[in-house]
């Protein structure tokens, strides 16, 4: 698949996508997505790829930016839908993962980041705020810059809550409270204060982020595959199951895992010897 609007670039066992469409502060377009949800579905399935990093290209004058949102210059649904349309549209997306409305599509493509075995980070500097917010928080780790910019804006602007999930996204990671206040009052946060409130994993500077965020991804791709991928499942289970139910799920990952220790041991006792 030839990419337009993402830069998709392997360095060893890891890779790097990069939303580029700077004149739009990479604003997140229907064909953007489709390349996103296709590339993620292809990193899925490849072995050789242990952990990967969503960033965003700079701007025209080198401004750093991850994504301002969606791009609000798409063309619109071509008639306005009826209220029972609007459920329908709804009920299908919900049943079939498929987006029925026009629109970005975003939920498939950040639904299937959760999904997939493989770690995915976000590193983030500069304009986060809408569609860029739904995007990074639908990785399993966020890095930022001391110089990014984060909000949610939807309230604000369109009069509107985010969408994929956005709020409920945001309430795992800051707490509920908090997170209320974020997408109510629309105020944007730095670097620092979103590490201080639990939102980012780590702060740097802006100019050693990518840096930190590559050495993290190449930490954890270098881990058995097989077990970060469980790693993944079981914490995420928290959210399906209840206390009883995600440690029986953890107890028993971890046992199957067991089950494949020695061959993978012999394995990695033979990349040594090389």
């Amino acid at each position: 698949m030839e990419l337009q609007n993402i830069i998709w670039q392997r360095e060893g066992n890891i890779g790097v996508i990069t939303l580029n469409r700077p004149k739009s502060l990479n604003a997140l377009s229907a064909p953007l997505f489709h390349e996103l949800e296709t590339l993620i579905t292809e990193i899925s399935k490849d072995d050789n790829i242990g952990a990967f990093i969503i960033t965003g290209s700079p701007r025209p004058d080198g401004r750093p930016c991850f994504s301002a949102g969606a791009d609000l210059k798409q063309p619109p649904p071509p008639e306005p839908r009826s209220t029972e349309q609007i459920v329908f549209d709804t009920l299908y997306a919900m049943s079939t993962r498929k987006n029925a409305t026009g629109l970005a599509g975003s939920a498939i493509a950040l639904d299937d980041l959760g999904r997939i075995p493989k770690i995915s980070i976000a590193a983030i500097d500069g304009i986060c705020t809408a569609g860029g917010l739904e995007l990074a928080l639908g990785c399993d780790i966020i890095l930022v810059a001391e110089t990014t910019q984060i909000s949610d804006l939807h309230l604000r602007n369109l009069g509107l809550i985010g969408g994929a999930a956005s709020c409920s996204r945001l309430a795992r990671r800051v707490g509920v409270s908090k997170a209320i206040e974020l997408c109510c009052t629309c105020d944007i946060i730095d670097g620092k204060e979103a590490h201080r409130i639990g939102f980012a994993n780590k702060v740097f500077p802006s100019d050693k982020l990518m840096d930190g965020a590559k050495e993290m991804a190449r930490k954890i791709a270098s881990m058995r595959l097989v077990s970060v991928a469980m790693v993944k499942a079981t914490c995420n289970a928290i959210y399906d199951m209840d206390y009883n139910m995600s440690y029986r799920y953890a107890d028993a990952c971890a046992m199957a895992l067991h089950m494949g220790e020695k061959e993978w041991q012999e394995k990695r006792q033979k990349e040594r010897q090389k």
